[in-house]
């Protein structure tokens, strides 16, 4: 059986398409630049950002979540 997956490796750092027969990895590409530019694109159209607009991301580690902080 055939199956696909995009997975994150926190060892490597890096987003991956992967592609699995019978529970067997068959190949892996590294898609991590292309995912992060994506994701970014999508942030600033969601706030309706501009280029030369700042978007700074910070992490609580006592919360243990995400922060995003914008600035126009």
């Amino acid at each position: 059986m055939k199956s696909k997956t995009i997975e994150y490796n926190k060892t490597t750092k890096q987003i991956t398409l992967n592609s699995y027969t019978d529970g067997f990895l068959e190949n892996s590409i590294d898609i991590t630049d292309k995912v992060m530019t994506l994701a970014l694109e999508k942030l600033y159209d969601e706030y309706d950002l501009d280029l030369g607009d700042e978007l700074c991301i910070t992490k609580k580690e006592e919360l243990k979540t995400t922060k995003f902080e914008l600035k126009k």
